[in-house]
Parts: C-alpha cells; sequence; structure tokens
C-alpha cells in the first residue's frame, strides 16, 4: 500500500506542476528525461562493471549509484542547455497547458519515478521495498510474480527503453535482448537473497566463469565456477533461485528467453556431488565454507532451437562460450560439477617440509595486545575478533580489561584460522629466489588432499616498529601486498588462512609452484588439537547446499 501510494503520489505531483509549466516547457523536459533515462541506461554496466565494482562495502550500493547518479546528472545538464537554447516559453492558453500539459507531465513522472523505483532495487536491503515485493520465490521455490503495483512505473519504464533499445537507439547489445525484464530484476529478484536480504546481491564478473555448458531438449545444464569474490562478504557464497538467470539469444526485435534453475549439483561436505532442488524457499546453492572455489552445475529448463547467450548472477553477466548438445542431460547431472585441483604428490614429496611449531590452527593475534575502544578506525572487528583491514601496533604490553580486549581472528563459521611462519629461515619462506621466480602477482595458498586450495586472507608482520596485521578475506592476498623481509631474518611473518573445518593441509604453495608440505589436521571447533573428529551428515535436501550455517 505505501509503495503504490508513494509512487502515485510522486508521478501526480510531476504531472501537476509540469502541467503548470506549461505544454511546451513540458514536452522539452519529458525530451530531456528520455535522453537523461537512455544515456544512464546505456553506461550504467559499463561504468559499474569498469569502474565502480572494486570488492569493497561500496559494491552494495555501485549499481544504483551509476544508474540514479548518471541520470540526475544527465538530466541537469540537459536542462541547462535546453534552458540556455530556448530561453522563452510558448504562449499557449491556460486550458491547453492543463489538458495536455498534464499528461506529457505524467509521462516525465512515469519514467523519472521508474528509474527511480530500477535503482533503489539494486541497493543492498531486505527483500521488499516499503513492503512491496513484485516478484520472488513463493513458499515452492517457484520464481512467480507475488504482487502487483497499481502503476506498475518500473514495468512500463524497462518496457519502454527495451523498446527503443531494438528501434529508434538501436545498439549492438540492445537492453532488450541483453538485460530483458529489468523490472523483475529490480522488485525484486535481485534482493532475494538468503535470509530476505541478508545474503549479499552483488557479484564481479570476474568473481566467477562458465566452464561448460550442455543443452538437450528440455533443459539446459551450465557448470559455474564460483571463485573468492563471489562469496558474501568474503565468507560464504549464497544463491537463490532468483539471483541466477539464463538468457538465450533472440533476433532482431524479439525478446529472449530467460529461465532461473530448477535443481543443482555442489560438492557436500565429506559426501561429494549432490543434486538438490529448488522447490523451497529455504533451498540456497551454498558453498562449503573455507574452500577456495566451487564449481555448480545449474540446470535450467530448455527449449529446443535456442542458443544460451549467458548466465546472469548477482547482476555479473557470463558468457557461455562451449555448448554441447547431448538427447539427456541427466547423466551430467549425476557425474556432478567436481572440484578442486590434482595433488601432485611427486613435489610434495621432494619439497621441504614444514615443521609443526611452523604452522598452526590457532586465531590469536600474538604478540599484540589490544582493546576495542583503541582500535584503530582502519581495522575492524565483529564480537572483539578482528575481521578486515589494516593497522599498526606498538610492542607495548598494556594490559586490557577481558570485557574489551580484542580476543583474536574472526573465524567464519565452518571454517578455522590455520597459521603459518613464512619468514627467511622457515622452510614455507615466500621470500628470496623463489618469490623471484614466480613473480610478485602470486598468490599464497594452502593445499588440502582432496586438492582444494586456500588463499591466505592475511599475514601477521613482526617488524623493527611494531606488529602490522592485515586483513583481506574479500580478496586475499598476493605476494606485491606482503611487505618484504631484511635479509638479516630478525623479522618475522605470518600467513593466515580460513580453512575448512575437517581438512587435512598437506601443501603450501604459491601459484602452482610447491613450496613445502606438511600434514596438518585441521578439527572442528571446540574439538581439541590432534583429534581425528566427525563429520555429522549434512541435513536435507541439501546441508550446505540448503541453509547456510
Amino acid at each position: 500500500m505505501i509503495v503504490n501510494i508513494v509512487c502515485l503520489l510522486m508521478v501526480l505531483l510531476i504531472g501537476y506542476w509540469w502541467a503548470n509549466q506549461g505544454l511546451f516547457s513540458a514536452i522539452i523536459h519529458l525530451l530531456c528525461v528520455i535522453t537523461a533515462g537512455a544515456l544512464a541506461l546505456a553506461v550504467w554496466e559499463p561504468l559499474t562493471v569498469g569502474l565502480l565494482l572494486k570488492g569493497s562495502f561500496f559494491d552494495h550500493y555501485a549499481w544504483a549509484f551509476s544508474l540514479l547518479g548518471t541520470f540526475v546528472v544527465a538530466l541537469l545538464i540537459l536542462r541547462l542547455a535546453t534552458n540556455k537554447l530556448v530561453p522563452a516559453n510558448m504562449d499557449f492558453p491556460r486550458w491547453a497547458n492543463l489538458v495536455f500539459g498534464f499528461p506529457v507531465g505524467l509521462a516525465s513522472g512515469v519514467i523519472t519515478v521508474g528509474l527511480l523505483v530500477i535503482g533503489l532495487g539494486f541497493v543492498q536491503s531486505q527483500k521488499s521495498l516499503m513492503g512491496f515485493v513484485g516478484y520472488g520465490r513463493d513458499q515452492a521455490g517457484n520464481v512467480r510474480q507475488l504482487d502487483g503495483m497499481w502503476l506498475p512505473v518500473h514495468q512500463i519504464t524497462s518496457d519502454f527503453y527495451g523498446l527503443l533499445s531494438v528501434g529508434s537507439l538501436k545498439t549492438s547489445h540492445p537492453m532488450r535482448q541483453y538485460y530483458p525484464q529489468l523490472d523483475r530484476q529490480a522488485v525484486a529478484l535481485a534482493r532475494d537473497s538468503w535470509r530476505s536480504g541478508r545474503g549479499q546481491i552483488t557479484m564481479r564478473p570476474g568473481a566467477a566463469s562458465v566452464q561448460q555448458a550442455w543443452v538437450c531438449p528440455d533443459r539446459c545444464v551450465v557448470k559455474v565456477r564460483f571463485g573468492r569474490g563471489s562469496r558474501d562478504y568474503g565468507q560464504q557464497l549464497t544463491l537463490s533461485a532468483s539471483q541466477a538467470r539464463l538468457v538465450a539469444a533472440a533476433a532482431g526485435g524479439a525478446k529472449p528467453y530467460v529461465a532461473h534453475p530448477r535443481r543443482w549439483s555442489q560438492p557436500v561436505k565429506d559426501v561429494g556431488d549432490r543434486i538438490f532442488s529448488f522447490d523451497d524457499a529455504s533451498h540456497f546453492v551454498t558453498t562449503i565454507p573455507g574452500r577456495e572455489s566451487a564449481d555448480i552445475l545449474l540446470e535450467f529448463p530448455w527449449r529446443e532451437g535456442l542458443r544460451p547467450l549467458f548466465v546472469q548472477v548477482k547482476g555479473a553477466r557470463i558468457d557461455i562460450r562451449q555448448v554441447e548438445t547431448l538427447p539427456d542431460c541427466n547423466e551430467v547431472m549425476a557425474g556432478g560439477a567436481g572440484s578442486g585441483v590434482s595433488v601432485d604428490e611427486a613435489q610434495l614429496a621432494l619439497a621441504p617440509a614444514i615443521r609443526p611449531a611452523e604452522i598452526r590452527v590457532a586465531n590469536d593475534i600474538r604478540p599484540v595486545m589490544t582493546s576495542t575502544n583503541v582500535l584503530p578506525g582502519t581495522i575492524k572487528q565483529q564480537d572483539k575478533f578482528l575481521t578486515e583491514g589494516i593497522a599498526m601496533f606498538s610492542r607495548d604490553r598494556q594490559q586490557y580489561s577481558r570485557t574489551l580486549r580484542i580476543q583474536g581472528f574472526f573465524e567464519p563459521e565452518g571454517t578455522r584460522v590455520v597459521q603459518l611462519d613464512v619468514g627467511r629461515r622457515n622452510a614455507a619462506t615466500i621470500f628470496g629466489s623463489i618469490r623471484a621466480n614466480v613473480g610478485e602477482r602470486a598468490v599464497p595458498m594452502l593445499v588440502d588432499r582432496d586438492g582444494n586450495t586456500y588463499t591466505a586472507v592475511g599475514y601477521v608482520h613482526e617488524g623493527r616498529d611494531g606488529t602490522e596485521i592485515r586483513l583481506d578475506p574479500n580478496r586475499g592476498m598476493t605476494l606485491d601486498v606482503i611487505p618484504p623481509l631484511p635479509t638479516a631474518g630478525n623479522q618475522k611473518m605470518r600467513l593466515i588462512f580460513h580453512v575448512t573445518e575437517g581438512a587435512t593441509i598437506v601443501g603450501f604453495q604459491l601459484d602452482d609452484s610447491v613450496v613445502a608440505s606438511c600434514n596438518l589436521y585441521v578439527p572442528e571447533k571446540g574439538v581439541p588439537r590432534g583429534s581425528s573428529g566427525t563429520q555429522a551428515p549434512p541435513d536435507e535436501p541439501g546441508g550446505f547446499g540448503s541453509d547456510p550455517g
């Protein structure tokens, strides 16, 4: 009710305002609004993807900021230009201004408010917009229309610019075919995430890639590899059926085929690949906590004779380049996506062994002692555990109240913190000739027995002037952001990793180059180090693939 009243009042007020300004002014303003909207939509995706999505907190607002910001700036420039070029108004009778100027003003209001609703639909927030949810998943997990507006300004605006994109404003990548059903995405498929909006709704295109696609008579299966950047807030990927869609190519001005997934296959901890269905509103694709990447098979309903063009996941458009035609896709789904890399046993056997004292499962921040009330603003904490940022701490061993003292590094659910000494005198050193051989962009990572990798999320540098802590779980570490150590060997460096509970770490490497070997079991929280531990079977239907822990 609220959103309907607000949108309707805004459109009426805009129409009334321009009716009083005169028919000619209303027409000029409508042309400016249409042009500004077209410009904003044209540069929306390139601007957001190319400049604004950096893996920071601003990503949650980048899509809305770029669309609405560009529209406002373009409209302001156009209005200033037209006021200079056409300084005088045309004199129409009062009745003509009201009778004809009002509907022209209403058209400006519909487009303006429509773009506003679309822009606000891409802000990280709860699923509903002032209590309104246009499209989403019902209790059976089906993606459908749940409610409608009295005046569907967002749909009218989307359809209008969609027609322009294949008509008078035709481009090589028209909006009608490359961003169909924009109104549905905005209200509110993009925000239909885990726990009604608590899951992340934005993903950078480079965070995922399509490995292969299979087309069958009644379905299309797409294998998507989700990397570190796809994880919600650097912890664990959650993905609803609303947030993923497959778009097929369309010829000319035809509407493309759009489908949301019905089933998926994913690895489940200690079980292997399993198939799950999006047949309940509580079912989500979720990666195993801590693992660097995951291969997920998404199954979409399909029609014969079409060609899959791309999948869109949380706003990220991922092109499909390899397509194979099969008579039946059941075998593909049953085979699973597979994940992990092959463990090079030969290299591990030749690599120096990491001493037990140099690698440990622990989330302490020693030798640092600090508290929440003196913690620098450049580093964040959650419940007295450090999460992300960078800060330098002095060597002073000042005592702090236990209620305020920082307890250690934050451990995302289902993971443990593993710390590895990588100084010049350690077996797993990242300095000297090995650093020169692999290059400054090499990624330090741990590898477990099953070939799953875990990129370093931070470091602890004990230097001459104090101890520096840096954490970046969203992007991880590369060698170029890790400070060098002097050849004297009197400074220490530890890398911080988030590793899945129950994993056995067998090696440390820089990209594909094995540096050192080890044999470290990572127990569950509450299980003493060295205990074999056990893993409970996942809850049906999805375990990790239904509701993330």
